[in-house]
């Protein structure tokens, strides 16, 4: 049966699918999203959907990674929920995949998740009051070291920087070599930044200045002074003037600042709350927070905090973006997404998920109703309310 759609966002243009989330994934176009959420089966036997051993979840997961594979950009990030144990099984294929693993989160739910529910005499291992997410990204180009000189260099190197040619051209123009930039500069082995082809950077202002007075000074002589570009040099037979070389300079600045800006929003977002680390401290979900069914049971075994959402898609996305959560559960991405978009339209996000409610139980129902600024469940008509 194909997948349904059952909720679309007028603001934030989610979508909420009830179906096979390998379908929904299938009709995505490749390198649509930037950011992808998984919180699948942990192999607790919870629910239906959950029935499998913890040393079959990696082979599970795999096509569904596959498929993440090619709905993420070239640059992107990943959460998956887990276990430990579960999420250890997973890990290797997320590396060999091409993921690089930056943090482990963990949630702690606090000593009171134990409260009734264990006899603490009779345990034999400590128990666990926590539940792990793994945060992957990949790069386009991967950077090493120091993330800003990794930027300005591979943005100095890329073809469309006309710059660096251009300072190596004007250089040989005056006759000089690169040893005498050196000189110019009163530097050793600085020369190779500005004129070289690998780690190249922008010279400064400065320097910039330096050159271009020696390059007057011994450069071969001729009417438009050395590092002053055409564009900004009057046709006139005239002596070196500073605020041409100044208006050379600020283009020169513009155009390297514009290409390096390229490259950093080619990298996969992340933006850290400030005060928040890995160990992500918040109870369990209960009371009227955690979402029933019409008849008031527990709609799902593990509803995650709307906080954790809204973290991970500020943090890992930027607005505009889309983030794939292929298990919707209780949609906690596209109920969050939403709350954001309704706070600050700028920093809007789009969250496509599906649930397949495979149990027979609507998890969607609620949670949509929830998205939609209603109750969690539809009122009993026969319940009189207060001013009845």
């Amino acid at each position: 049966m194909s997948p349904t759609l059952r909720h679309a966002s007028a603001l934030t243009g989610s979508q909420i699918w009830e179906g096979d989330c390998r379908q929904v994934a299938a009709a995505l176009p490749s390198d649509c999203a930037s950011l992808a959420i998984f919180d699948g089966p942990y192999g607790l036997d919870k629910a239906q959907w959950d029935r499998l051993n913890v040393g079959d979840l990696a082979e599970w997961y795999r096509p569904h990674l596959e498929d993440a594979d090619r709905v993420l950009a070239p640059s992107a990030s990943l959460y998956f929920w887990n276990t430990s144990a579960g999420w250890a099984a997973v890990h290797p294929i997320l590396l060999s995949m091409g993921w690089t693993f930056r943090s482990l989160i963990t949630w702690d739910k606090g000593i009171a998740f134990m409260a009734g529910k264990c006899d603490v005499r009779g345990l034999r291992t400590w128990y666990d009051v926590t539940e792990v997410c793994g945060f992957y990204q990949r790069e386009a180009w991967a950077p090493s070291g120091c993330a800003g000189s990794e930027i300005a260099n591979a943005a100095g190197a890329d073809p469309r920087n006309w710059i660096r040619p251009w300072l190596s051209a004007e250089w040989d123009a005056a006759g000089l070599i690169k040893r005498q930039a050196d000189e110019a500069l009163g530097t050793n082995g600085m020369a190779g930044h500005y004129f070289g082809s690998s780690q190249w950077s922008l010279p400064t202002w400065d320097a910039f200045q330096k050159l271009a007075a020696y390059a007057s000074k011994h450069g071969t002589t001729r009417c438009r002074p050395y590092l002053v570009h055409p564009d900004f040099w009057p046709d006139v037979s005239a002596a070196s003037n500073d605020r041409y070389l100044r208006a050379t300079y600020d283009h020169l600045r513009a155009e390297y600042d514009h290409l390096r800006a390229e490259y950093e929003a080619s990298r996969p977002a992340f933006d850290c709350p400030m005060g928040i680390g890995n160990v992500w401290t918040h109870q369990s979900i209960a009371g009227p927070k955690r979402l029933r069914a019409p008849g008031g049971e527990t709609l799902h075994p593990c509803q995650k905090p709307l906080a954790f959402s809204e973290r991970m898609i500020l943090a890992s996305s930027r607005p505009g973006d889309t983030v794939w959560a292929p298990f919707g559960g209780t949609i906690r991405e596209a109920v969050a997404a939403e709350q954001v978009a309704r706070t600050d339209p700028d920093q809007a996000r789009r969250v496509i998920t599906s649930e397949l409610n495979q149990d027979g139980v609507d998890y969607l129902g609620p949670a949509i109703r929830q998205l939609q600024g209603l109750g969690s469940r539809p009122r009993n008509p026969r319940q009189r309310t207060l001013f009845a």
